[in-house]
């Protein structure tokens, strides 16, 4: 069941403030998920590489998923480390890190 959202994060062109500062332009997509644990070879691969993933959500239609890396599910942000396309369900499983608070 697809009960949960996650909103997929993009960047669009910049803006810039009266002094020249650039102000990054984000682009939100808000898409159903549906949250799975990290298999442990997944978590173990991924370990060899310095990443430490914590989350995986499927998204059933991958025609909502546009190369996103970066996202927000249950009031955290997530990195994309990877994306498995699922053709027989024609969905993805987005392999998501936890991304660190700032100042953390």
């Amino acid at each position: 069941m697809y009960d949960d959202v996650a909103i997929l994060k993009s960047y669009g062109t910049p803006t810039f403030d009266e002094y020249g500062n650039e102000i990054p332009t984000i682009i939100e997509t808000t898409v159903f998920v549906q949250p799975r644990g990290v298999y442990s070879s997944e978590y173990y691969n991924a370990a060899q590489l310095g990443l430490k993933p914590s989350i995986t959500l499927f998204i059933s239609n991958r025609m909502d998923y546009d190369g996103q890396k970066e996202l927000t599910f249950d009031g955290r942000d997530y990195s994309v480390i990877r994306v498995d396309w699922n053709a027989q369900r024609d969905g993805i499983s987005l392999i998501c890190e936890e991304r660190a608070e700032h100042g953390a």
